[in-house]
């Protein structure tokens, strides 16, 4: 179970859809619960990074032969929910993605949206949020299945870089990860520097920082776009896959 946390605004779902969509096109099978952004907004970010070219203005017949070598290349599949939800029904379609689909890899993004802010006093809440890791551990470790969790960090000083102290709720989260990296903005030098920061490896436990460098045009990492490729015939491409 892998942890991705980051300051309010400093790229972390951006940065998970590219995370995903490299492991996706190396061949493992991707489910992905977006719970905080429009499913339109994460598609559109994939199809883009994946097409590694701008798409606005959008030229409609570009953007569907984008989407079609998108949908036939990459096994990603999205969860139909959003917003707050029950444990029980995201483990429910977890459960049917990795039944039905061959699921290896799921992306939760993120884990305070899920849960929802609540009512309760903060120790409810803390509560709650770590019997759903609790829970989301549990699973990955039966079905064999990797998850990866987006989690807001506490409120810090501005400018100060996070720590594995800064995760929002209990100590939970940081017990059961087996990875947890920061993506983090140094704004300490002339022209602010962002990198990810490997605070915690369990099994490896090589521990650094690697620094990014992001197209905004592309929404991406990545240092080249790739080729788009033209068949000789129309191709139906098939809609993105929804779990109900």
């Amino acid at each position: 179970m892998t942890i991705l946390s980051g300051n309010t605004g400093v790229g972390k779902t951006t940065f998970m859809c590219e995370y995903s969509l490299d492991l996706a096109e190396q061949g493992v099978p991707t489910l992905w619960g977006s719970f905080e952004m429009p499913l339109r907004k994460v598609c559109k970010t994939l199809i883009q990074q994946f097409a590694g070219e701008p798409l606005d203005p959008p030229i409609p017949s570009r953007i569907a032969e984008w989407a079609r070598m998108f949908s036939e290349n990459v096994p990603i599949y999205f969860m139909n929910l959003h917003g707050a939800q029950s444990l029980t029904e995201v483990l429910k379609t977890m459960e049917v993605g990795v039944k039905d689909s061959g699921v290896e890899h799921i992306v939760i993004d993120n884990l305070q949206f899920l849960l929802g802010a609540g009512d309760g006093a903060f120790i409810e809440r803390f509560q709650r949020q770590d019997h759903f890791i609790e829970k989301l551990r549990a699973f990955a470790t039966e079905k064999g299945t990797h998850v990866t969790i987006v989690a807001h960090p506490r409120k810090e000083e501005i400018g100060r870089l996070l720590s594995i102290n800064s995760l929002y709720g209990g100590g939970k989260i940081s017990q059961e990860a087996d990875n947890i990296m920061f993506l983090q903005m140094d704004s300490s030098t002339a022209i602010p520097k962002k990198y990810i920061q490997v605070v915690k490896n369990r099994y490896d436990g090589t521990l650094g920082c690697m620094d990014l460098n992001f197209r905004k045009d592309r929404l991406s990492f990545r240092p080249r776009p790739r080729e788009l490729v033209i068949p000789t015939k129309a191709t139906t491409f098939p809609r993105i896959v929804g779990y109900d």
